[in-house]
């Protein structure tokens, strides 16, 4: 009896330990937060690894660096860096068909710093 309760436990956590994240399809987008010309990528999550409605990531054009993206409320999409929050996006109605044109705002955690966001669907597709 106690070989069987420990196999289930290592069963069971090896599986919480190993939820994947699944993206479901994919929207890509291009255009600015203010003059910065930035690239994003944004999908609702399948699979129960994260507690975000929305996640994605994006990069400034001039650096390459991705910033991961995580919407737990269905409102803020909050972009975080090194594992701090830094700043986060309010995007209405942003899956929508390639070539259409979605607008919002970036806002720093602080609300000291606020820029206009346009961005247009380039792609879509399954992750």
């Amino acid at each position: 009896m106690k070989k069987l309760f420990i196999l289930s436990v290592f069963f069971l956590s090896h599986s919480y330990v190993n939820s994947q994240t699944i993206w479901t399809e994919e929207t890509k987008l291009k255009g600015t937060i203010g003059q910065y010309e930035i690239a994003m990528t944004l999908a609702v999550p399948y699979g129960g690894g994260t507690p975000c409605f929305t996640i994605g990531e994006y990069y400034y054009s001039s650096k390459k660096k991705k910033i991961r993206l995580c919407s737990e409320d269905d409102e803020k999409i909050i972009e975080r860096v090194g594992g701090n929050e830094t700043g986060y996006f309010i995007l209405k109605d942003w899956n929508k068909k390639i070539g259409q044109t979605v607008v919002g705002s970036w806002h720093s955690m602080d609300g000291k710093k606020s820029y206009p966001v346009a961005l247009k669907v380039i792609g879509k597709g399954e992750y």
